[in-house]
């Protein structure tokens, strides 16, 4: 019903190098202004008595006058039961940590932290728990101040105390996302209801808000509780809902506290309409979409784009009593595909990698599987500003220049495309260019099979610890086939998989690779092959990759101080992977989390947020009569 806590929603947003500024509203501002305009970390205050926000690279959308998101019917009714379906099972209420199986739709829903992540902006986080925000030292150093309002469940204040208690448990016993967030912070009190949060030189300022939207958890109540084993016992909270119901394992129910101490804050108004919120719990997703065609779910989330297209023609459909709606993908979905490990002599060969993607057929299986919804994989910043999905401008140009030789002449005019099909499942053309390739790089078709001067046959293996791929591959290894490759796909368990993946002990390896919401050093990582920079070495460079093109606009990327650098430079990285056929790209599903049906006893504003579904700011139909 909420977006998760803070930004773990995106597994691998942690660093983002030197960004353009820190802006917050309803500030006490502390330096000159005139100067302050000049440093790397633009800092602009109000001294109006704007609502508090707190936003990296860009100015927050609300401010002055902000009394209720645009989405949200500010006079909602209140009442009734939503009742929607979750996968698997449960026994731990504790989301919080790694240990048990947590029922994670309750994410955000009991907690509140400092800061509220905004829906409607990559990057911007409004007042919650805090309700004033000071900045100084360029952004080193933040100080919350804490809304003396602001009570847990039991009645008892939310104090300086239990944001340090917080920190501090969640660095000892949180999930990784907390583990790793926390390391490094300075977290004080300075009285009763104020924290001060520092942080380290070599830290982005983004960490502001990863802290501020850390879960705020009482001290007085986990003080003789041990926060890190699993727990079955409903806890004491301070969000929108609290426990009601727990029946371990099957089903769990929420129910909305009346006396929520922040139901009136603009960032609440309109939202968390229901009176109880419950969750029936199902091993597998036929079960839970048979129980919502039944009626005993009030709302599924469909993640099949097969069932969605084929499975609703039924009366309830028919008549309007079960509506059904799409919403896009609003997250960066990044690079879906298939990786080639450099480090093996045959695909160190620009030529066999293009003419392997060549022989990947994603339109007969797309058409004739998928009932066309899924969509090729362009970008290693998919769905994203950064991504590189027109052609280079003239400042792209100039910069790529240098690179000429690296490059086509083609990548100076127009935007990469991955080679499609005539969806026939047998492209001629296709197969005769991938030939032709093979050919140039030393590998001839003898005897019904590739081989090369030694006689050797050409086979790899797609290292993968999932099936999800198999569907989509089966044309491909078929082609592979008739040229006389030896193919196959080669799933191992998790465990497996990722130990040779850290042995570098792969063909091809499938991976899903999600970028931050601003990309930065990580890029440098996972890209660059230790002659980028000493100090910042590509330790996550799996595929082997050895480019000083890559290196180049990697390491620019780290540094960039601007957005502007920023889009710049990642589109030009994203133009040398691209470029360089480093990955065959799989696809995605547009809709993976936003293909929703419900039962007709629900309304909702006309407008939804750019994040999510808006389901929080729905209300019951009977409570408006």
């Amino acid at each position: 019903m909420r977006r998760g806590a803070g930004r773990a929603h995106y597994l691998e947003w942690k660093r983002i190098a030197a960004v353009v500024g820190v802006v917050f509203g309803a500030l006490l501002f502390t330096g000159d202004a005139g100067s302050a305009a000049e440093s790397l970390y633009h800092v602009q205050a109000s001294l109006e008595p704007a609502y508090p926000s707190v936003s990296i690279g860009r100015d927050p959308l609300y401010g002055q006058g902000f009394e209720h998101f645009p989405w949200v019917n500010p006079n909602a009714p209140k009442g009734c039961r939503m009742t929607e379906a979750a996968r698997g099972s449960f026994d731990s209420l504790n989301t919080w940590i790694v240990k048990g199986r947590s029922p994670t739709p309750i994410h955000g829903a009991l907690y509140d932290g400092l800061l509220v992540a905004s829906p409607d902006e990559d990057m911007v986080s409004y007042g919650l728990i805090a309700n004033r925000v000071e900045v100084f030292e360029e952004g080193r150093r933040v100080v919350f101040h804490i809304d003396p309002r602001a009570i847990f469940h039991d009645g008892e204040p939310i104090e300086a105390s239990d944001v340090i208690f917080s920190a501090k448990t969640l660095r000892e016993s949180g999930r990784p996302f907390y583990q790793l967030m926390l390391r490094d912070l300075e977290v004080s009190a300075l009285d009763d209801k104020t924290v001060e949060l520092r942080i380290p030189e070599g830290m982005e300022p983004t960490v502001i808000l990863e802290f501020g939207e850390m879960p705020v958890i009482p001290e007085h109540y986990w003080r003789d509780r041990d926060f890190g084993a699993t727990t079955l016992e409903p806890f004491l909270g301070n969000g929108p809902y609290r426990f009601a119901r727990v029946d371990a394992g099957r089903r769990l129910i929420l129910e909305r506290v009346d006396d929520y101490w922040a139901k009136d804050l603009p960032v609440n108004k309109g939202r968390f309409n229901f009176d109880e919120l419950a969750f029936e719990y199902f091993f597998d997703e036929t079960g839970a979409f048979q129980a919502f065609l039944a009626g005993d779910i009030d709302k599924f989330v469909d993640m099949n784009a097969q069932r969605w297209e084929t499975m609703y023609d039924t009366p309830a459909v028919r008549e309007g009593r079960i509506k059904r709606f799409t919403v896009e993908a609003w997250w960066p979905l990044g690079m879906n595909g298939f990786f080639f490990n450099l480090r093996e002599d045959r695909f160190s060969d620009i030529r066999v990698r293009k003419a392997l993607a060549l022989l990947f057929d994603f339109e007969w299986p797309n058409e004739n599987m998928f009932h066309g919804t899924y969509r090729r994989t362009r970008s290693y910043f998919q769905n994203s500003e950064f991504a590189a999905d027109t052609p280079p401008t003239e400042q792209e140009k100039a910069l790529m220049e240098p690179w000429r030789s690296e490059l086509p002449p083609e990548a100076f005019e127009m935007a990469w495309s991955p080679p499609a099909t005539d969806g026939s499942g047998r492209d001629r053309e296709n197969f005769r260019q991938a030939l032709d390739l093979f050919a140039e790089a030393g590998w001839q078709y003898r005897d019904g099979k590739l081989r090369n001067e030694a006689g050797e046959v050409f086979r790899f293996r797609i290292l993968t610890n999932s099936q999800s791929q198999e569907a989509v591959l089966m044309p491909f290894f078929n082609n592979a086939k008739r040229a006389g490759i030896d193919a196959g796909l080669e799933v191992i368990d998790n465990a497996a998989y990722e130990a040779r993946l850290k042995e570098r002990r792969f063909d091809i390896a499938y991976r899903f690779y999600i970028p931050p919401v601003v990309p930065g050093e990580e890029q440098l990582r996972m890209w660059g092959s230790g002659e980028a920079d000493v100090s910042r070495q590509g330790e996550d460079n799996l595929i082997g990759l050895e480019n000083p093109m890559v290196d180049s606009f990697a390491r620019k990327l780290a540094d960039a101080r601007t957005l502007d650098e920023k889009r710049l430079y990642a589109r030009l990285l994203d133009r040398s992977l691209q470029w360089g056929f480093y990955a065959i790209p799989s696809f995605y599903d547009p809709y993976a989390m936003g293909r929703v049906a419900y039962w007709d006893r629900f309304a909702m504003p006309e407008k939804r947020p750019k994040s999510g579904i808006g389901d929080e700011s729905w209300w019951c139909k009977a409570a408006g009569r």
